[in-house]
């Protein structure tokens, strides 16, 4: 099959050879449909909005047009990451040009705290900062450069504090954003205090930026009764139709949000879009104006969460075949300064911290340490990478430990027949499928 690299300024051919996939003809479908006109099983296929993506049709947030007096909005975020802010003198930036409105948290006419699922979230800081990159107020004027050098008008007085940025430390003195959950089996200490040799080990992975094409962004537009009309690159609209709404004081029938097309999320957009939302819903019912809000990468960065780092450690019992009997698994999330997902996220590290491998009888304790950083969030995997990947290096580490190839190693302690029950109590039914595919790799990739 031909692919389509770039267009080489001849668009109307790419764009009709895309046409022609997308029907069922023309050379590009050549090999993916039978002669019955049926797609086949296993055939390449473009995207529904390939055409529109790679010709520049597909609209995304910044390309919605709004009437000429629309309102653009910058915000003000903290310089440091933990303090007490003291005083946040406005009036210069209400009096540079082209400003129309600026807001902080007590201009908020209904809720002021936004968690997803659990509170401490505020939708502006009022006097505690918890990161570097919190928003303190935002400014709303009749340009995007006019409200941007608005804010670099603004007086900060902040009295700076230290600022907690180790989870393990901070796991040690139970600062945690939620509870610590246990998952426990068997008498594990017996084992480990009996075991014919331990192993232990630890291994830190390191959080990622999502880095989706479109940033945060979104536009309100106030509609009648009190009501606003959202569009916002999102991937949990139902959420942010909710959070406006009480943020806004009205009832949820009064908010309609739209998502057309994301720009990319990968769980970066599941709970932190609703923010910026809430924000220039605030303005758009203050003012009556159209409100577009659009986060610089380089803020989209400091004031949005990433994936979680984690800590990991281990300490198993093994034989002189390095079959595992047990043992004590500790996962740590930074999870930043608010739960937002963190107690799922956690729980799912939690689950998957034996993979594909019977711990026999263990504990794996997981905690959701709080940090003086963005609240981290959902991302592809959603904590499960981080779990599985402390119990394949222990996998290698017995390896190197008793001499054999880590795959033999890997293959002794799958689930199997007798040791087919995890730390969580679930049993695992598809053990013969598990050994059947990592056979069939193990030959097909020599």
């Amino acid at each position: 099959m031909r692919t389509l690299t770039k267009l080489d300024g001849d668009s109307s051919r790419a764009r009709r050879e895309l046409h022609d996939h997308i029907q069922g003809s023309g050379p590009l479908a050549r090999h993916t449909v039978d002669s019955h006109g049926q797609r086949q099983a296993g055939a390449s296929s473009f995207h529904e909005s390939a055409e529109k993506h790679v010709t520049g049709k597909a609209t995304y947030i910044d390309d919605i047009k709004t009437p000429q007096d629309a309102l653009h909005v910058a915000l003000g975020l903290s310089p440091v990451a933990h303090g007490t802010l003291t005083k946040l003198e406005l009036d210069a930036v209400r009096q540079a040009p082209g400003v129309v409105d600026v807001i902080t948290l007590h201009d908020v006419p209904g809720h002021t705290d936004i968690g997803p699922v659990f509170p401490g979230d505020p939708i502006f800081v009022d006097q505690e900062i918890s990161y570097a990159g919190q928003c303190l107020f935002a400014v709303a004027a009749t340009s995007l450069q006019a409200a941007r050098q608005a804010v670099k008008l603004a007086t900060l007085h902040i009295d700076e504090q230290p600022a907690s940025l180790d989870p393990v430390a901070a796991a040690g003195r139970q600062e945690v954003v939620r509870p610590t959950h246990v998952q426990e089996r068997g008498d594990w200490q017996t084992t480990l205090q009996q075991a014919e040799q331990t192993i232990e080990g630890e291994l830190f992975i390191g959080g990622q930026e999502h880095f989706y094409l479109e940033g945060q962004a979104c536009i309100v537009v106030p509609t009648e009764d009190e009501g606003v009309m959202v569009h916002t690159s999102n991937q949990h609209p139902s959420e942010t139709q909710k959070l406006v709404a009480e943020v806004l004081g009205i009832p949820f029938h009064a908010v309609t949000v739209e998502v057309r097309r994301m720009g990319g999320g990968f769980g970066g957009k599941e709970t932190q879009a609703s923010p910026w939302a809430c924000i220039a819903a605030i303005i758009a019912r203050r003012t009556g104006k159209a409100t577009r809000l659009r986060l610089p990468r380089s803020e989209d960065m400091r004031a949005t969460g990433k994936r979680h780092p984690f800590h990991n450690r281990y300490q198993l019992a093994i034989d002189a075949q390095g079959v595992i009997k047990g043992g004590d698994i500790t996962v740590i999330g930074d999870c930043g300064y608010s739960p937002d997902l963190s107690d799922a996220i956690v729980d799912r590290a939690m689950f998957h911290a034996d993979n594909a491998y019977s711990l026999g009888d263990a504990r794996v304790t997981g905690h959701r340490a709080k940090t003086h950083t963005a609240s981290n969030t959902a991302f592809r995997g959603f904590g499960g990478p981080q779990g599985m990947m402390i119990i394949e290096a222990a996998m290698d580490d017995i390896a190197r430990r008793v001499g054999e190839d880590p795959l033999t190693i890997r293959k002794r302690n799958f689930y199997r027949e007798g040791r087919d029950t995890t730390h969580y109590g679930q049993q695992v039914d598809q053990k013969q499928l598990l050994h059947t595919l990592v056979d069939t790799l193990e030959t097909s990739s020599d």
